[in-house]
């Protein structure tokens, strides 16, 4: 499987559209994705109703373009227009193009997601829910359609040169995957089932079989080792600076969870190694 040549793609498709798209291979599993956020599905997706409204509803059309053997558009239950297509080797479907994440313009474009997501979601924050929404880029019907319709064009390049071909890599693999991707930001447990396609039972489950630790061990190894390289480097950013890249939002808990991990503050870290010359092994 070319991992490279598939994030090139999608890369490249994302900076032209600015929609959501990932490639989702024969087992569902998304192995290349590029994608604006989704704050307002994440916040659907704290309802276990609306979870499986959305996961009903994108394997019903993948169900279809699997069959069809076509590009199929459509809207999610909210309202978000979306669009899959096939990807073929030898006359078989063995993954999928998904495009999503754009609402169509027009008056009200806005109010039929809020509307839909209240009805499931009565007591919910309103104000976030549509700042959240707001946020999810409007395009004409025309430009939705011909954004779709490059989905076939790309699906029959990932054919051609085989991007899709090779050993598929491990849950536990493609786990690690996405947390060194997503560092710099929360990442749940929730995230990387909706990301991975996987139930968090499963994920967490294969990630300690196969790598001898629990998924939250392996974020917290991965952020106090980056942190470290970052407080060692030249780079004259603030402990708050790093807290952040390193997906901390709270400075305090950054402090603490670096102390815990390494026995010293991480102001007292970046002056005692540079002070004895040394550096941290990673």
């Amino acid at each position: 499987m070319n991992i490279r040549g598939l994030e090139n793609l999608v890369q490249t498709f994302y900076e032209i559209s600015g929609m959501d798209i990932a490639v989702i291979d024969s087992k569902n599993r998304i192995v290349a994705r590029r994608y604006l956020g989704n704050r307002f599905c994440a916040l659907l997706h704290r309802s276990p109703q609306c979870l499986k409204m959305c996961e009903q509803s994108d394997s019903l059309r993948m169900s279809e373009a699997r069959t069809s053997g076509e590009l199929v558009t459509y809207t999610c239950p909210f309202g978000i227009f979306e669009a899959i297509a096939p990807i073929k080797k030898n006359g078989e479907v063995v993954g999928y193009l998904f495009l999503g994440m754009g609402l169509e313009d027009g008056e009200g474009c806005h109010a039929h997601p809020l509307s839909c997501a209240l009805e499931h979601l009565p007591h919910a924050d309103r104000g976030e829910l549509k700042r959240s929404i707001d946020e999810i880029p409007t395009y004409s019907r025309e430009r939705l359609m011909a954004y779709a319709e490059m989905l076939p064009i790309l699906a029959e390049y990932i054919e051609n040169n085989n991007l899709l071909e090779g050993t598929s890599r491990s849950i536990g693999q493609l786990t690690k995957d996405y947390i060194k991707k997503n560092l710099s930001h929360k990442i749940t447990l929730a995230d990387l089932s909706w990301n991975l396609h996987f139930s968090t039972v499963t994920l967490t489950e294969h990630f300690k079989k196969e790598f001898g630790m629990t998924i939250t061990e392996y974020i917290l190894q991965k952020r106090m080792r980056k942190a470290a390289q970052m407080l060692l480097g030249d780079t004259g950013l603030s402990v708050k600076d790093i807290s952040e890249a390193c997906g901390f939002a709270d400075i305090e808990y950054f402090s603490r969870s670096f102390k815990q991990y390494y026995g010293i503050s991480p102001s007292t870290y970046r002056k005692q190694v540079k002070d004895e010359g040394g550096k941290e092994g990673t």
